[in-house]
């Protein structure tokens, strides 16, 4: 299955930095895919509306199981209250039996820049993974 097309939510100024942030989640189970993927689109309509979001775009590997977020937001604050707000927290907590491994990378981009590539989400993401694999060894 394909990325979502880049969906826009705020204008954006080419000289302005914005923050990024790429997540991936591998489910336990290939039959847990449908609740995760309900539960995140019930937190769909906060995510669209959230004070700071400038894009988004999702990626979903059903047989690999592995779903994939990429959002870019005015600035860190922004993020930072979308991502512990009571919303997005509760759908941490409905899913986090569901969910094997998951991993983030945050990063600086310029408006010029936009929207980021998912190559660069991915490969930003892998360094997470490895990196945390060799801090946990």
């Amino acid at each position: 299955m394909p990325a979502s097309p880049w969906a826009a939510t705020a204008a954006t100024d080419p000289r302005q930095d914005y923050q990024v942030i790429a997540t991936r989640f591998v489910a336990t189970r290939i039959r847990h895919i449908p609740g995760v993927i309900r539960s995140a689109r019930m937190l769909w309509p906060q995510l669209i509306t959230a004070d700071g979001l400038i894009g988004y775009s999702l990626y979903a590997d059903l047989t690999g199981r592995t779903l994939e977020t990429l959002t870019v937001w005015r600035d860190r604050a922004s993020m930072t209250a979308f991502v512990r707000g009571r919303q997005h927290t509760a759908l941490v907590d409905r899913t986090r039996h569901r969910i094997r491994d998951s991993g983030t990378s945050s990063w600086t981009v310029r408006g010029t820049d936009l929207p980021p590539s998912w190559r660069t989400a991915r490969e930003r993401l892998d360094q997470t993974t490895t990196n945390n694999a060799v801090r946990n060894s």
